[in-house]
């Protein structure tokens, strides 16, 4: 089991690069980016919808009382992941996605390790020290050889 919780993320990764070709290609057709993620997000909706559906999720957690109780910033999940995948169909043909992704996942780990420093977001506090800092100096730097490779 631990190794396919190792295995998913990979899968997800390449799902990811994926959908922004779909998408880009979905906004290049219908000559609209916000059109595009729309779409993208309508289609994710009714898949969660339908995977809900199947296991008999209890909605009844949708209440008033429990929606009072969460903080602001548990909202901003599906507003971040708009901005993120209109950004991706805009930029994405622009630099390509060896750029853009490289770019994305050092800014993802970078902040990651700083989450994880400080315990913000709900997440256990996870000390930085200098491993975590050399891998996310050697992924800017694979970042930084992507882009003079394109050069």
């Amino acid at each position: 089991m631990p190794y396919l919780l190792l295995l998913i993320p990979l899968l997800i990764g390449m799902g990811v690069v994926i959908q922004s070709g779909a998408n880009t290609q979905l906004s290049h057709f219908l000559g609209n980016p916000f059109i595009a993620g729309l779409i993208s997000f309508v289609t994710g909706t009714l898949c969660l919808l339908i995977v809900n559906i199947v296991m008999r999720s209890d909605f009844s957690v949708l209440n008033g009382q429990n929606i009072a109780q969460t903080r602001w910033w548990m909202w901003l999940g599906g507003l971040i992941g708009s901005i993120f995948i209109t950004s991706v169909i805009l930029i994405a043909p622009k630099i390509g996605p060896s750029q853009l992704f490289g770019l994305i996942i050092a800014s993802q780990l970078t902040f990651s390790v700083v989450v994880d420093h400080y315990g913000w977001l709900g997440f256990q506090a996870q000390p930085v020290n200098t491993k975590k800092i050399l891998g996310v100096l050697f992924l800017m730097t694979g970042t930084f050889l992507i882009q003079w490779g394109k050069r």
